[in-house]
């Protein structure tokens, strides 16, 4: 069975930096994503860097 792995763990598998970091340098909003809102510019700005996001 796979394991459902938070936003949080994903971006720090792939880019190297913590979540808050990463929102940051992107302009997106960390809260939302600890909360688990992905907005569409977020969702697409998080594809284009290779994280995949159900």
């Amino acid at each position: 069975m796979k394991e459902k792995m938070s936003i949080a763990k994903l971006v720090k598998r792939k880019t190297k930096y913590d979540l808050k970091d990463y929102c940051e340098m992107r302009g997106l909003s960390a809260y939302s994503l600890y909360k688990g809102y992905v907005a569409k510019r977020a969702r697409k700005i998080l594809e284009k860097d290779g994280i995949k996001i159900a």
